[in-house]
């Protein structure tokens, strides 16, 4: 299964807007299906990105799932980064459109650019 960064945004979000601390065993995000959104939900927590309680299988220390609660500090920050519609579209286009690819890294370094152009930092 490929990385949806688009997938990746929208759960930061989720999690962040979340009222509470309680765990979201599947976040109800639009258009996206249960068996991608625990895909991804691993990949957040094995990035750093968001805290979460790892479900391992009963016969082996092998992670299946886990259960999200909330952000990390590193997810606060990524999150930041990319939070703005037109700024995602403009990193996300920028990316691409050099022939780049989408990755953590790429995406803040760009992101961060992007962000003190727009603020007169250049």
């Amino acid at each position: 299964m490929k990385r949806d960064f688009d997938l990746v945004r929208k759960l930061l979000v989720y999690f962040e807007e979340k009222p509470g601390p309680e765990h979201v065993k599947i976040p109800p995000i639009e258009d996206y299906d249960e068996l991608t959104i625990k895909y991804h939900l691993v990949l957040l927590h094995d990035a750093g990105l968001l805290r979460c309680e790892p479900q391992t299988s009963s016969s082996s220390d092998r992670m299946i799932e886990v259960l999200p609660f909330d952000l990390t500090w590193d997810g606060h920050e990524f999150l930041a980064k990319i939070r703005d519609d037109g700024l995602w579209q403009k990193t996300k286009d920028t990316i691409l459109g050099k022939g780049g690819q989408l990755t953590v890294n790429t995406i803040t370094t760009v992101a961060t650019l992007l962000m003190k152009k727009m603020i007169g930092l250049d």
